[in-house]
């Protein structure tokens, strides 16, 4: 586990150290490689369209060689019909989301936790005010360690369950459109947790540890991980320590939730 040193600070931080708890079915949220590509040379053919374009007004007039209105409709028709065809093409490329995993196993990279104590801070801000709620959390809040390993009944997990399937629907020009999608799946079976996860917040006027704590609570509604509109990610946390300002540790603060 990664061993981090907070001794000797020039600031004054605080510390709250915790686990989490799945309550409900987790989905892996990393693209496959086959969509990474896809996307990035899908990029690269809209850059060369503008570029296209750019030629275009740039040579107007001057010469029968010059790229001219005709050249360029033409270059844009055979794009959309390229379009549609891709469009074809891209169903056959399994829309499956994954767990990130090492040679270790399974983990959840922390910046997966800061994201969800920014989704927290803006479901709850009518009730818990915080202003430039991103900024604040982004600057202030760090969670070590990079990776977070997960574990079942004691074991570390290696391998997702099982593969969950779901329809994906999706307004467009053309109308509705139905695709599916999958994502690997750890299933909540048996008592799913995570490491110890160190929250340090760097101390400052808006936002404070008792904040975080109520952000926290928010992942027994919705989690983290994909499809958390669903149920899925859902948590429990409990707290381990906590180490105020001065460097001393607190008694541990129950936290009931189940």
């Amino acid at each position: 586990m990664e061993k981090v040193v907070f001794e000797n600070l020039p600031f004054a931080t605080e510390r709250l150290v915790i686990r989490l708890k799945f309550i409900s079915d987790f989905l892996g949220t990393a693209p496959s490689q086959e969509l990474l590509k896809k996307d990035f040379f899908k990029l690269r053919e809209t850059e060369a369209l503008i570029e296209a374009e750019k030629l275009r007004h740039e040579t107007a007039g001057l010469s029968m060689k010059a790229f001219t209105e005709e050249n360029y409709k033409t270059v844009v028709k055979k794009t959309s019909e390229e379009d549609e065809e891709s469009e074809e093409k891209e169903e056959e490329i399994p829309k499956l989301t994954y767990f990130r995993k090492d040679d270790k196993g399974i983990y959840i990279p922390n910046f997966m936790i800061k994201g969800f104590l920014k989704s927290s801070a803006q479901a709850l801000k009518d009730q818990i005010p915080l202003r430039a709620f991103k900024a604040k959390i982004d600057r202030n809040v760090f969670v070590f360690p990079n990776k977070i390993r997960l574990y079942r009944n004691g074991n570390m997990l290696t391998e997702p369950d099982d593969v969950f399937v779901r329809p994906l629907r999706a307004s467009t020009p053309k109308g509705e459109r139905v695709s599916l999608t999958a994502s690997e799946r750890i299933a909540s079976e048996g008592e799913i947790i995570t490491d110890e996860i160190t929250l340090v917040l760097i101390k400052n006027k808006d936002l404070d540890m008792d904040m975080i704590r109520k952000f926290l609570h928010y992942g027994y509604f919705s989690g983290i991980g994909q499809f958390r509109n669903g149920g899925f990610g859902r948590f429990v946390w409990e707290e381990i320590d906590y180490i105020g300002s001065d460097g001393v540790k607190r008694k541990k603060i129950k936290v009931k939730q189940e």
